[in-house]
């Protein structure tokens, strides 16, 4: 019986010391783990707030790392232990370049506290600069004319039909500048006009472009450009434009896009690797109906003599898959070969796609 209670007593005894020890932890504690900046401007920078903490533990307290939600929040921290009733300081900073409106940011403080990592907050409404004509329009040109794109991927245009885009341009010098439009290797299907021909300093306007499908018979994928004039002088660097050619869906109800033919491919993309200089490389792809209606292939359209493709169907029926044969020519070519086809379909959802193959041409 003494035995046991002696047993009793030195397990209570061994419980109790590992209970003190597991005491023994550091704890971390904000005095507030949000802050809300409120309104603040774009152009008057960063803005900064100072956490404060406690270590309320009993080992002392030391801040392993802190990871932030967007690089445009900086903490900053010091990695010396912080004793058992002393506190601390984390100055977080928030830059608002580039962010305009509402924001919440975060941030996750991992030190030695058991408890895991601890979140911190910030919250607040940008009021962006105003924009600048060098914002908007990012291009120089000269003499103070500035363009807002250079390259322009205007996405699928209907066929039949008159389609106006446009590309805006801005005098962001200091005396009135002539606009003028060198359109000699332009197709006849394409008008380009600026809105204005003399714009003053700081005026904006845009370059207006008319493509005209009805005047000819179009499909797929087109590369265009023209030349600025600027003061009567041409420029050297023209505008490229890419459109592609689709038939058009506009009139098509509800109840006719649930039941339109729906195109899925095996792939978009292949790579040969390694190859040498002569072979006609050949890959096939999957071209499958996942719709209700036939799916028609209206168009394949090649980058360059290069390449051609053929397909076995031209209507897949519902449920059904064509392949699709891609034959690449290394005749001649030299490193890096790459070329493509854009297949245009009657799937109102995506009409027209860009299969693209590469190959590393070695003699």
């Amino acid at each position: 019986m003494k035995y046991g209670i002696a047993l009793w007593a030195l397990f209570a005894c061994l419980s109790g010391r590992t209970t003190a020890e597991e005491l023994k932890t550091a704890k971390m504690v904000f005095d507030s783990y949000t802050y809300d900046f409120g309104n603040i401007r774009e152009v008057d920078g960063d803005v900064s707030h100072t956490f404060r903490f406690t270590n309320e533990g009993t080992l002392p307290l030391v801040i392993n790392s802190v990871g932030v939600s967007c690089g445009c929040t900086y903490p900053q921290f010091s990695k010396e232990p912080v004793l058992p009733g002393k506190g601390g300081e984390m100055k977080i900073t928030f830059d608002p370049t580039n962010r305009p409106g509402k924001f919440e940011k975060v941030i996750n403080v991992a030190a030695n506290d058991p408890r895991g990592s601890i979140r911190l907050t910030i919250t607040g409404q940008v009021e962006g600069r105003p924009r600048t004509i060098q914002d908007d329009y990012p291009y120089a040109v000269t003499g103070g004319l500035r363009i807002a794109d250079r390259s322009l991927v205007l996405g699928t245009l209907p066929r039949g039909k008159a389609t106006v885009r446009t590309v805006g341009i801005a005098n962001g010098g200091k005396a009135p500048v002539k606009v003028g439009i060198v359109a000699s290797s332009l197709p006849a299907w394409l008008t380009v006009r600026p809105a204005k021909a003399t714009l003053s300093p700081g005026e904006r306007s845009e370059i207006v472009m008319t493509f005209d499908a009805s005047k000819a018979d179009l499909w797929g994928k087109f590369h265009c450009r023209f030349a600025l004039a600027v003061n009567g002088a041409e420029q050297p660097d023209p505008v490229n434009a890419t459109v592609i050619f689709a038939e058009d869906f506009s009139a098509l109800s509800r109840a006719e896009l649930k039941l339109a033919p729906r195109a899925d491919y095996s792939s978009f993309f292949y790579h040969f690797s390694d190859q040498p200089q002569g072979r006609t490389l050949t890959r096939q792809f999957q071209i499958s109906n996942g719709g209700e209606k036939d799916l028609i292939i209206r168009h394949i359209g090649p980058t360059s003599n290069r390449i051609e493709a053929t397909t076995d169907q031209t209507v897949i029926k519902a449920g059904d898959t064509a392949t699709l044969t891609v034959k690449l020519n290394t005749e001649g070519a030299t490193g890096r070969l790459s070329e493509g086809i854009t297949v245009v379909t009657n799937d109102p959802a995506r009409p027209a796609r860009d299969i693209r193959v590469l190959a590393n041409i070695v003699k």
